[in-house]
């Protein structure tokens, strides 16, 4: 089967896609050198504007394939209308599931626990939670303190009441009829080793261990079938005294694809893609013990950089995916590169992450 991949960055899926036995073309942003050695096609853009322009791109390039899978930052597209078959959640329900206002009211009508929102004339305590009402990775995520700091809130600004907790989240596979949990993860947020962004999305240990692991799988696979979601979605947690509030849906492939396929041996490219044929993989709920843990972690950049020879052979010897091409600049604040590690143990593992992003922040 041949597959094509568009996203802004498509390394995960395409290597996960090629792993699973599948032709893979891509499209992407990044053009990194471990994605250029997984792909079988590559077109690489600058900018996408709109739907019309994404579906020009794609008769300029007249490749021959079966399907699209779409990644980030392309959910949205409406390629099914020209005749595409697209192996993705269909684009209303994708981007009603990712509006945060509209989300958490249907968590609301669901009965799920959910931070509350609130109206900027409403009476509330602060810190509140600002972020975008649309958009992923939580980089433009803040705090507010007082009415000064959310007094230009609008529309497109969500004011959301603060929680604290652990950051987790729930991996699910859905076909148009079911659903399973396969992996629940531990998300590195605002890592600060990893990022000076407080709420940037940093990366995940897999699995998650904790008292709660049965009720986040249980609530996730609820909300995925409710929201109606097909193949691989994500449920995003955060783990309170109280128990575990539901904060988000990730209606698409999420960065744990990496982690949750090399602890619970499942493919989960090939699931999804399965999952549009109404099939489920086959879950043993006592795999993971067995397996140990797998976590990634993102580097981000703390100021400009440009890759050349020295800083690229110096990269070369760390346990890095997502390898950025000898020439391109990296802005200050945008991903250098992604750390992977293994282990008996979390800490084992952190403690690989650590280290190799350190050494990754003195190379470059």
């Amino acid at each position: 089967m041949k597959l094509l991949i568009i996203g802004y960055s498509t390394r995960y899926l395409v290597c996960a896609g090629k792993r699973a036995g599948y032709t893979v073309y891509s499209m992407d942003h990044f053009g990194d050198t471990d994605l250029l050695r997984c792909v079988d096609k590559y077109a690489c853009f600058d900018e996408i504007a709109d739907n019309d322009e994404l579906l020009d791109t794609l008769d300029r390039l007249d490749w021959d394939f079966d399907a699209i899978i779409l990644g980030t930052g392309f959910e949205y597209a409406d390629l099914e209308r020209e005749g595409y078959r697209v192996l993705n959640n269909p684009p209303d329900i994708a981007r009603s599931t990712g509006n945060k206002k509209s989300f958490a009211g249907k968590m609301g009508s669901l009965g799920f626990p959910h931070p509350l929102i609130y109206d900027i004339d409403d009476d509330f305590e602060y810190p509140v939670m600002v972020k975008p009402v649309c958009g992923v990775g939580g980089i433009e995520n803040r705090l507010a303190y007082s009415r000064e700091e959310i007094s230009g809130c609008g529309d497109d600004l969500l004011i959301q009441e603060y929680i604290e907790g652990i950051p987790a989240s729930v991996s699910v596979i859905a076909t148009h009829e079911d659903a399973v949990a396969i992996a629940v993860n531990e998300q590195l947020i605002g890592t600060r080793w990893l990022s000076a962004q407080r709420f940037a999305y940093s990366g995940n240990v897999t699995p998650f261990r904790s008292e709660y692991d049965c009720e986040m799988r249980e609530i996730a696979v609820q909300v995925v079938k409710r929201l109606g979601l097909v193949g691989s979605n994500g449920v995003d947690f955060l783990i309170t005294d109280r128990g575990p509030v539901a904060i988000e849906v990730n209606a698409r492939f999420q960065g744990t694809l990496d982690t949750v396929e090399h602890v619970s041996g499942i493919s989960v490219f090939d699931a999804h893609v399965k999952a549009f044929s109404g099939e489920l993989p086959e879950i043993d709920p006592d795999n993971e013990s067995g397996t140990g843990f797998a976590g990634k972690a993102i580097v981000f950049a703390d100021h400009d950089i440009v890759i050349d020879e020295t800083i690229s052979k110096r990269l070369a010897r760390e346990p890095i995916w997502d390898i950025p091409e000898v020439g391109c600049t990296i802005h200050a604040g945008d991903p250098v590169t992604t750390v992977f590690c293994t282990g008996h143990t979390r800490e084992q593992v952190l403690d690989g992450l650590k280290a190799a992003a350190w050494r990754i922040r003195r190379s470059v």
